[in-house]
Parts: structure tokens; C-alpha cells; sequence
């Protein structure tokens, strides 16, 4: 797949000033999901919000190659439009992405985003059926989203990636998930569950896992030859696998090349430390 080449000037002269690379804007940190694996969910009292042209401001700025929408519940931001269309006026992100769990998600918030600008949608998928409903206490989930992807055009659908966080309870259903985004007619992204938001480390794959891990990922990447739809290069996987041996991943680029922007506009190297 050939990288367009406005993306791939920003990113070469990014990587020559030393800027960053993606930023994620955390826009809110209320979500309308309880995730098992996440720390955020309840309720933010008095949250403090930057504007939308303070944001702007702020991206103009860092002029990173990706701009992630994300929280919390991003589509909770009534000006999430704004927030988007201020970005794409302004070229300050080549590419605007929005990371979701498709609660809110409607056919007419999907149009109104991309007509504001988002060139990708990214859906949290944990399960390829209604245990999802479950790990996101969100009765009625799975098949919203389902509905939602199947009834998209099959142009829309080159913008909708599921991304799944890969750990001790959903990794066997690795490779249903695969499937179900290619009978959708989408992409799909994995990556390591850590303890860090939750200090739950019981969802990290266990020793005696490993094995099944590995015979897991090893169906991955066959799908990804095969089909072009797994979009987790075997690199990450094996990466995957090896964090999940060691408890540790080395060179990191947190705060670096990744920087998270937090509602208030302030500024966190990683979204994964709870400050």
C-alpha cells in the first residue's frame, strides 16, 4: 500500500526536526463504558475542558503526522466536530483519526465526522460476539456496531479499523476477530494489554499461555499475508509476545515520537500512566 505523499512529507520532516510524530487528544475523560481493562468510566466532576481554538492551537503547534480523537468517550464531546474541522482547516495534522467505542456512534455522527474531517475511524472490538456487551457494559454493543459497519458503503468502510487489546481472556478469539473484520469488509489492529491504568495483572497472558500465544499470533500473521487485512505488522506481534514474557519493553518513545494532549490542554507523555 503506497503511503500518499503529503503523509509521507510530514513524516519525513518530523522526523528531521525532531517533532512528534502522532498525538492523541484526550478531548474528554468521561466515558460511557466500563471497560475491564481500563481506568477510566465514572463520572468527571468539574473536568476542565481547553476550547476548541485552544486545541487547534495546540496541534498547529506540535504538527504531528496523526491526530488521534480519544479519551474517555471522545463522540461524549458535542464540538467534537469543531475540534476536527478547526485541525483540518488549519493543516495542522495530516491525518485525523477518532478512537471510539461506538456507543454513539449513528450513521448520522458517522457522516458529520467525516464530513468534518476524521479520515479513519477506529472501533474498540474485544470480542467477535455479545461477550463484548459484557467486557464493556454496554448492553446491545456488538450488534450496533455490526449493524453500523455492514450498512456503511464499502468506500466508508476503507475508513473503519477495529482495534482489540490483546490479553488474557480474548487472545484464543484473536483469529474469529480477524475474521469477522474481513467478512465486514474492514480493518483490524492488536495490541498488548499493560497493568498500568488498572493494576490488573491478571489479564496479562500467563506462562502456560504462552504457548497458545504464540500458535495465536503465528494464525495472525498468515491472515495478514494472506488477506492484507490485520493491519499489526509481525514485528508488533512478536513485540507482543515478547512484553508479555518479560514484562518489559524496551525503547519506548513515549513523550518523544507519542505525546497525549489531556482535556485541559496540558500535556502527558503516555496515556497509560494515570496522572
Amino acid at each position: 500500500m503506497a503511503i500518499p505523499l503529503p503523509l509521507l512529507q510530514r513524516a519525513v520532516a518530523n522526523y528531521f526536526l525532531g517533532r512528534v510524530y502522532c498525538v492523541s487528544f484526550e478531548v474528554t475523560h468521561r466515558c460511557n463504558a466500563r471497560c475491564e481493562h481500563c481506568h477510566r468510566g465514572p463520572p468527571v466532576p468539574g473536568e476542565q475542558r481547553a476550547s476548541v481554538d485552544r486545541l487547534v492551537e495546540i496541534c498547529r503547534e506540535l504538527r504531528p503526522i496523526v491526530s488521534i480523537m480519544s479519551g474517555g468517550e471522545p463522540l461524549m464531546r458535542r464540538d467534537l466536530e469543531d475540534i476536527v474541522r478547526g485541525f483540518k482547516e488549519a493543516g495542522a495534522s495530516s491525518r485525523v483519526n477518532v478512537n471510539t467505542n461506538a456507543a454513539l456512534l449513528t450513521p448520522d455522527r458517522f457522516a458529520s465526522l467525516k464530513e468534518a474531517g476524521i479520515d479513519n475511524f477506529v472501533i474498540s472490538f474485544d470480542f467477535p460476539d455479545e461477550r463484548h456487551d459484557e467486557w464493556r457494559a454496554i448492553p446491545g454493543l456488538f450488534g450496533k456496531i455490526e449493524s453500523l459497519v455492514t450498512n456503511l458503503s464499502a468506500e466508508d468502510r476503507k475508513r473503519v479499523a477495529l482495534t482489540c487489546v490483546f490479553n488474557a481472556w480474548n487472545f484464543r478469539d484473536a483469529p474469529r476477530m480477524a475474521e469477522v473484520a474481513l467478512e465486514w469488509g474492514v480493518t483490524i489492529n492488536f495490541s498488548a494489554y499493560t497493568w498500568l491504568r488498572t493494576n490488573d495483572m491478571s489479564l496479562l497472558i500467563q506462562p502456560e499461555q504462552m504457548d497458545e500465544a504464540r500458535r495465536v499470533v503465528a494464525e495472525l500473521s498468515e491472515m495478514r499475508r494472506e488477506h492484507g487485512h490485520v493491519l499489526t505488522s509481525d514485528g508488533v506481534l512478536q513485540g507482543m509476545l515478547d512484553f508479555y514474557e518479560t514484562r518489559r519493553m524496551d525503547g519506548c518513545q513515549a513523550g518523544r515520537r507519542l505525546l497525549v494532549v489531556n482535556p485541559d490542554g496540558t500535556f502527558s507523555p503516555c496515556g497509560l500512566h494515570v496522572t
